[in-house]
């Protein structure tokens, strides 16, 4: 902020008041970009993280979603009473849920550095659209990853239902899961 005032002030003096003021402009935007990532980063995070209550992260507050949002593991592991789960199914829940979240920070991580990588091959002032193009592949790739793994962990938990508990599940969220605006991902949920 200070390096922006200066040059702003500097600029006046001499004469070129427009310059400083595009700079201005431009360092607004940029800062703007990079909160709006920390925004859809946090976002993200919290969507994998938050466990509900109980299970989440200390002292954080549980994120406000409708339960077909949160991710199906972690409503077993709400239900567990009422699905009465065995101390061996909710160990294995408990596991799922760590690993895939484990491996989402991982990914997420990931996805943001190419972001970053994504963006930076974009301000150039002439665009190399075969960088521009892999990169924006190889991010594409990674966000599928990312729903695989997301998939993959859901069919795992739904594996360490019986029968019977998953028809009992499936009556406990009956009217969170017909929500008329779902992803692929949510339907398969459960």
């Amino acid at each position: 902020m200070t390096h922006t005032l200066a040059a702003l002030v500097i600029a006046a003096l001499l004469g070129g008041a427009a310059p400083a003021l595009a700079f201005h402009e431009e360092a607004g935007r940029t800062v703007g970009d990079v909160i709006d990532q920390f925004r859809g980063l946090a976002t993200q995070l919290g969507q994998h993280l938050w466990t509900g209550p109980g299970h989440g992260m200390p002292g954080g507050p549980p994120a406000p979603t409708a339960a077909v949002e949160r991710p199906l593991i972690s409503l077993m592991l709400d239900h567990r009473d009422e699905l009465a789960l065995t101390h061996d199914q909710t160990s294995r829940l408990e596991s799922l849920r760590q690993d895939f979240t484990r491996e989402a920070i991982r990914r997420d991580a990931d996805i943001r550095i190419a972001e970053m990588d994504l963006a930076a091959l974009l301000e150039q002032p002439s665009l190399d659209m075969a960088k521009v193009e892999a990169k924006v592949r190889e991010l594409a790739k990674l966000r599928a990853d990312l729903r695989i793994e997301r998939i993959r962990a859901i069919e795992q938990g739904r594996a360490v239902l019986t029968p019977e508990q998953r028809t009992k599940l499936q009556g406990l969220l009956g009217g969170a899961a017909r929500t008329p605006r779902r992803t692929a991902e949510q339907r398969v949920r459960l």
